[in-house]
């Protein structure tokens, strides 16, 4: 009795909801028996423009949104096939969601959080992000008030969802395992290593995959410090302590 833990109290606490498996993300090669398993948040057009161009064809022939039988029915038909997926820096990913997905007011946007953020959170966000006006000294500030939200939201503290743009990496791959184990798991910074992977499927010249443009309006470059990585880490210890990863290098 001395040992039983009713409520697992020994445990560290882990609030992130579980996701699904996520196979209508998966994208496949045309031709070549690779499956990439995307992390939201990470470099997922340089890989899905290197898996086009390594078979030549656009990023839309490319085979995906299948449902898990269909994926069975793939995997059939392509002996020797190999999956993966990419990681990106905590503090990197971070950065690339909150200007493409909560700053950007375009495509792929999330314009009700974004309004979430701004009046409920008191997110200082410019209704123009490319202004003069908003400087890297702005942009930090928005940023680092990002960063407690995130932490919040993980926690099970908001009543906004868990976007998987945001969710822990490590959550990402328990939730791949749901229904599959990638082969390999990359850095993005061993992105150099996918034409290794592609001749030993057969190519005798795969392209290189570029890597991915600075963030807009302003680079996380610009606003890096130790300070931040240390938000960043408070923010996502998990990933940091499951995957190893040490202070953003730029």
């Amino acid at each position: 009795l001395a040992a039983f833990h009713a409520f697992n109290l020994a445990r560290t606490p882990n609030f992130e909801p579980r996701r699904g498996a996520g196979v209508p993300s998966y994208v496949a090669g045309a031709k070549t028996p690779l499956l990439y398993l995307p992390v939201r948040g990470g470099p997922e057009e340089e890989v899905t423009g290197w898996l086009a161009a390594l078979d030549g064809v656009a990023v839309e022939d490319l085979p995906t949104g299948m449902n898990q039988k269909q994926l069975r029915q793939w995997k059939r038909s392509m002996p020797g096939h190999r999956s993966f997926t990419v990681l990106r820096h905590p503090a990197a990913r971070a950065h690339a969601v909150f200007c493409r997905r909560v700053l950007n007011r375009g495509a792929g946007s999330f314009g009700k959080i974004r309004d979430i953020l701004k009046g409920q959170f008191k997110l200082p966000l410019p209704d123009d992000p490319f202004s003069t006006t908003y400087t890297t000294e702005r942009h930090r500030e928005a940023f680092e008030g990002f960063l407690a939200f995130v932490k919040a939201s993980l926690a099970g503290q908001t009543a906004l969802r868990v976007d998987a743009s945001w969710s822990t990496q490590a959550q990402s791959l328990t939730s791949f395992a749901e229904f599959m184990v990638p082969d390999l798991v990359l850095r993005e910074e061993e992105l150099d290593q996918l034409p290794a992977l592609a001749r030993r499927l057969g190519h005798g010249a795969p392209p290189a995959c570029v890597a991915a443009a600075p963030d807009q309006p302003h680079a996380l470059g610009a606003i890096h410090d130790a300070a931040l990585e240390a938000l960043v880490a408070d923010t996502y210890q998990r990933d940091y302590l499951m995957f190893g990863f040490g202070p953003w290098r730029g």
